[in-house]
């Protein structure tokens, strides 16, 4: 019985590690289909718990953000729209970050969002070039 168990966790734990290697591996490579996943999932669950509406109607809210999102990312202007917007957005999510770590320091918090807003903007220009390429 203690063998199953230990099989069971290693099971888990495995399809644990594969799940954040993939989420990882999608925002690395293809920042463009995470940002459309993220942001049609957020879509969805706001429009169902701050406007009421029914989860049916949610679901397909977020479907409709995603498939805008993803469309608009393939066009030229859209892309560097989205994508400069998105990537200032990420680096703001380092910055929380750098802010808390470093003490509430400023300084931490700006040199963060720079170099996390460049890092994103990257990954977007790298998933350009991958989805191109497809």
């Amino acid at each position: 019985m203690g063998t199953l168990v230990a099989l069971g966790f290693s099971l888990v734990i495995g399809a644990g590690i594969g799940l954040i290697g993939f989420i990882v591996s999608l925002f690395t490579g293809y920042i463009t289909i995470f940002d459309s996943i993220a942001l049609g999932v957020v879509g969805g669950m706001s429009a169902h718990g701050l406007l009421h509406i029914h989860p049916g109607l949610a679901v397909l809210i977020g479907i409709a953000i995603f498939a805008a999102l993803l469309f608009l990312q393939t066009t030229r202007p859209g892309f560097w729209i989205v994508g400069i917007t998105l990537s200032l957005v990420w680096g703001f999510i380092v910055s929380l970050f750098a802010f808390s770590m470093s003490g509430e320091s400023m300084a931490w918090t700006l040199i963060a969002w720079g170099i996390g807003t460049l890092a994103a903007l990257g990954l977007h220009l790298r998933a350009r070039a991958n989805m191109n390429s497809i």
